[in-house]
Parts: C-alpha cells; structure tokens; sequence
C-alpha cells in the first residue's frame, strides 16, 4: 500500500515538474518572439527615420538650388531665345558668347527709313563697347519681310559707312518669330544674366538705348 502511495506520488511530481518545465518553455519562446518583434519594429523605425531623413536632405538640396538659381536672374522675364548667326564680317556670333554682358539687339530691314536713319547712332554706340559692360549687335533676315537675298543685301551693306555695327544675318527668320518682331525697327534689350527684359517696337534714339542699358541689370 505504502508503495502504491509513493509511486504514485512520485508519478504526480513528474507530472508538475514536466508541465512547469513545459510552461516555462513556452514563457521563454513567447518572451524571445515578442523581443525579436520588438527589435524589428526598432529596425523598421530606424529605416524608416533615414528615409524620411534623406527624403528631407533631397528636399533641402532642391530648395537651395531653387534659391540659387533665383538669385543668378537678376532682371525679371525669360532666358532670351539663343542663337548661333554669321555677321556680313563672316564672323559667328553667338549669344552665349556675351554671357554676363548686357546685349542691346536691334532688328532692322535696309527698306525701312526710320532704321537707316538711326544706324549712325548705332554705329556710334557700337564703337564705344570697349569698356562698356554692354555689346551692340543687330540683325537682319533676307528674304524675310520684305529683305533683300543675303548676297544682295551684303553688297548694298558694303557700299555703306558703318564699320563698328556688327549685322548678323537671321536668313531662317527663326529669330524674328523667338524675338516676337513685328514691325522694323525693333529693339531686344537682354540683360547680364541672359534675361531678355524688354521687346520695343519702333523708334529709340541714342540716348533712350544709353538709358535703357543702364537700368537693366
């Protein structure tokens, strides 16, 4: 009897030794599951905190690069229309080239007499550019609005006296239609920070371009 009641005694305390030992594996699984959660949802928080993080860098990257490209347009308007034409000298000029200059860009026709009456002036201007922070360039388009051919007009521009205006010969039309030019003379003021600032259609005498040039930037 006395050894019935010892085995199954000591039957009992497996028993409880197995179920606290099984309870505690199970305590110590479930604790290690909710501590690698725990470490992922820190991983995925850090993750998440350099993306916003490098998100906010590329943010700050393009505000700057906003702000320094606003502060090279020194005049308000539009980048003037760029352009690569050969002059009556068979020089190339290009726009680019006066980069941090102000260009004064006059569009005339050898038919219109207001122009050729206010070609001394220009010439005059042009040949003052040396120490000026200003170029003076023109440009004429044959066989557009009512211009000669490019050989005619060169042969009719060199029986003429103005050796310092430099003619550029837009035989495309391209830059009478970019430029806007309706009527001749016309006259495109682009400032030193490529800006095309203002368009003036019709007469401007000497002093007016002179004045026009100093109050652009």
């Amino acid at each position: 009897m006395k050894t019935k009641t010892l085995l199954l005694a000591s039957l009992l305390s497996v028993g409880l030794l197995t179920a606290c030992s099984t309870q505690k594996a199970d305590d110590m699984k479930k604790s290690d599951e909710s501590a690698m959660m725990k470490k992922d949802e820190k991983m995925s928080d850090e993750k998440k905190d350099m993306k916003d993080e490098k998100m906010s860098d590329k943010d700050d990257m393009k505000k700057d690069e906003m702000k320094e490209g606003e502060s090279k347009m020194m005049n308000d308007g539009k980048p003037a229309p760029d352009f690569s034409l050969e002059g009556v000298d068979g020089k190339t000029y290009n726009l680019s080239d006066f980069k941090g200059k102000k260009v004064y860009l006059k569009f005339w026709a050898s038919w219109c007499s207001i122009c050729l009456s206010t070609l001394r002036d220009t010439d005059d201007l042009a040949s003052q550019v040396e120490n000026k922070d200003y170029v003076i360039l023109t440009v004429v388009s044959p066989d557009h609005m009512g211009e000669k051919s490019a050989e005619d007009f060169k042969k009719w521009y060199d029986g003429l006296d103005y050796t310092h205006t430099p003619v550029l010969l837009d035989s495309s039309g391209k830059l009478l239609q970019e430029y806007g030019v309706r009527a001749y003379p016309t006259s495109a003021f682009i400032g030193s920070d490529g800006v095309l600032v203002e368009v003036h259609p019709g007469f401007m005498d000497k002093a007016g371009i002179e004045d026009k040039l100093k109050e652009i930037k």
